[in-house]
């Protein structure tokens, strides 16, 4: 054999001797007594904090992307007081040249069906606030749902535009140009 050889076998040989001669410890096991933890009132779950979004998919169960940002429709309207308000109509004017008079729950479409838009319904709100109109946008390919997001107006307002991500040609916005309510 030659040296390299002999000497790997040597310290082989070493360490196996080495490795069987290792002292056992045993371990020994105590037994301690577990006493209760005090009783503690529970923390209130926290808010969790409006994260951005592209598409109500980006958010949270239960949660929309309502101007890229992952909220409660609830969450838009103060709703704590005696008189409330409900919205009864509403006339929408779209960048397609289109007017329509709509309640809630009602929309439409464009650019052959690549995007679609529907007015969400929304709780009764305090009489007096300037309330919000949310649509929620649909965007499709070959029928099938890409993304869905939600924008907000205030009457007289105009949307930002709305793209889709295959169709380059789109860019669609919604003005909400008059609104009816009903307050008690």
């Amino acid at each position: 054999m030659n040296k390299k050889c002999l000497l790997l076998f040597s310290l082989l040989a070493a360490f196996l001797v080495s490795c069987g001669q290792a002292p056992v410890q045993k371990e020994e096991t105590v037994a301690t007594e577990t006493l209760p933890e005090p009783e503690t009132e529970a923390a209130p779950e926290p808010v969790p904090e409006a994260a951005g979004c592209e598409y109500n998919a980006d958010c949270e169960q239960g949660w929309l992307c309502i101007n890229r940002e992952c909220k409660t429709l609830a969450s838009l309207y103060k709703t704590d007081c005696e008189n409330k308000c409900t919205i009864t109509g509403v006339k929408v004017a779209t960048s397609d040249g289109e007017e329509y008079d709509l309640t809630l729950g009602q929309g439409s479409y464009t650019a052959a069906g690549a995007l679609e838009w529907k007015l969400l319904k929304t709780p009764d709100y305090c009489q007096g606030e300037d309330p919000l109109v949310a649509l929620n946008i649909i965007k499709k390919t070959t029928g099938k749902v890409v993304g869905e997001q939600v924008l907000t107006l205030h009457k007289g307002e105009t949307s930002e535009a709305v793209t889709h991500p295959t169709v380059k040609s789109v860019k669609f916005t919604a003005t909400l140009a008059d609104m009816t309510e009903k307050c008690s």
